[in-house]
């Protein structure tokens, strides 16, 4: 990397498609937030798509609680809580867990009380509202018709399989209540997404 002074090909978050405006206006996004992050300290809030490797922040997310009281990293899952405000008025900082944004559903969508219901007729995508990651022990009880939603990096959902038997291109399922059986959002592909495609045109 030193020498090339590039990043490898396995490091460039952004897909290949993507127009060479959208990768400068990402990389600019991407750098500015990194920076605000450095220079202030700990955020209200993270947007998820400036990681490469989310997976690695929902760990680290999962670490500082783990050290705090004391309990295996192992044992603990994300309980998800969707607010009613985005990113431009953060109004709650959790003492355990995070607040991310940046996200975007497909499938399906959210009404006033955040609870998923049919997608919008000729709307695709909804962007979803800042959201509370807090941290569980895998004991936690969901409920029968909350839908465990899949987050993908990209609306392509394409990657290798790796050896936990997810696609690469895969971080984690985020709990989403609803008034309908999981199978329901299954067959309507229902998924949350870093990355749009619209975003590469």
């Amino acid at each position: 990397f030193l020498m090339i002074r590039r990043p490898p090909r396995s490091t460039q978050g952004v897909s290949s498609a993507a127009s060479d405006v959208y990768k400068r206006q990402d990389f600019i996004q991407r750098m500015d937030f990194m920076g605000k992050w450095l220079n202030d300290g700990p955020q209200k809030m993270y947007w998820v798509p400036a990681f490469f490797f989310p997976q690695g922040f929902m760990t680290a997310a999962k670490q500082m609680y783990s050290r705090k009281n004391n309990i295996e990293i192992d044992t603990l899952i994300f309980k998800t809580t969707i607010y009613s405000f985005n990113k431009d008025n953060v109004s709650i900082v959790p003492e355990d867990g995070v607040n991310i944004h940046g996200l975007y559903l497909q499938g399906a969508t959210l009404d006033k009380d955040q609870m998923l219901v049919e997608s919008i007729p000729k709307q695709l995508f909804t962007e979803v509202p800042v959201i509370w990651l807090e941290p569980k022990i895998m004991t936690h009880q969901f409920g029968e018709k909350e839908y465990m939603c899949p987050l993908y990096k990209t609306s392509s959902r394409a990657g290798e399989l790796s050896t936990t038997g997810h696609s690469t291109n895969f971080v984690l399922f985020f709990n989403l209540p609803s008034n309908e059986y999981p199978d329901h959002w299954i067959k309507r592909g229902t998924a949350l997404l870093c990355l749009l495609d619209e975003q590469y045109s």
